[in-house]
């Protein structure tokens, strides 16, 4: 028998039947996906009373090739099930690359994360320059997230040099293609894609999707207010480097 049929059929233990659904980001690293998680985790708060906190956090960032399908299924049965019936996660690539594998070797885990109560919010970045230069300038100055008066923020005066751009143009233009073939994967009916910049010009449409999705009432405009915490940054810095790495970009092509 070959190594794929033993994983196959490789006995894990079903998933709770307790009715919960799911709510997951999938994103990659500086495509705004924490500003979205916090967004909707503090509207659905206000309006709902719900705690969707997870949205913005990991949970499952630990996934590596040892990884089992039982271990992946405890994490999912941790995560907090709130009143809406929902539990909630962010993913980012490498782990979900590792949970596609571990739902091939497990209908357990392909029910619970990509079976009929589960829901996706697809995050990319379609300026992939400004992305770049965004996860350089956070890699140098190690400020993934900044809280406080973005005037302390520790990148505002920072400089990036086109190679460290480039090094990061390159992660994240993979990062983004695989992005693109997951979105791809779940069921139309389970699953939305935001970019970036769309969610920024019309918010109470794009968190309106997710209330779709999810069967949520539906926001009105006159009663949002965007509570995120996460403060934007250096952005003159990050303009610089996006401008000066154009022109190298374009004169140094291979």
């Amino acid at each position: 028998m070959s190594s794929i049929a033993l994983l196959a059929a490789e006995p894990v233990a079903p998933p709770m039947s307790d009715g919960r659904k799911s709510l997951f980001i999938a994103s990659e690293v500086r495509c705004g996906s924490t500003f979205l998680a916090e967004s909707l985790a503090y509207e659905l708060h206000k309006n709902f009373g719900f705690h969707l906190w997870d949205l913005a956090k990991e949970h499952f960032s630990y996934f590596d090739a040892d990884t089992t399908p039982e271990q992946a299924l405890e994490t999912w049965r941790s995560l907090y099930l709130d009143g809406s019936g929902f539990v909630s996660a962010k993913f980012m690539c490498k782990a979900l690359s590792v949970l596609h594998r571990l739902a091939r070797r497990s209908e357990a885990v392909r029910e619970a994360f990509f079976g009929d109560s589960a829901h996706w919010i697809v995050q990319r970045r379609s300026d992939r320059v400004e992305q770049a230069v965004s996860l350089a300038l956070a890699r140098k100055t190690q400020t993934f997230h900044f809280y406080d008066d973005p005037r302390r923020a520790p990148d505002r005066d920072a400089t990036l040099t086109p190679d460290e751009v480039d090094w990061a143009f390159k992660a994240v233009n993979l990062s983004d293609v695989y992005l693109e073939v997951f979105a791809k994967t779940p069921p139309t009916t389970r699953k939305i894609a935001f970019e970036y910049h769309d969610f920024l010009a019309d918010q109470v449409g794009a968190l309106n999707r997710v209330h779709r999705l999810c069967g949520f009432p539906l926001l009105h405009p006159s009663s949002y207010v965007n509570m995120s915490k996460i403060k934007r940054t250096a952005g003159e810095v990050k303009k610089t480097a996006s401008d000066e790495f154009k022109t190298w970009f374009l004169e140094n092509h291979v």
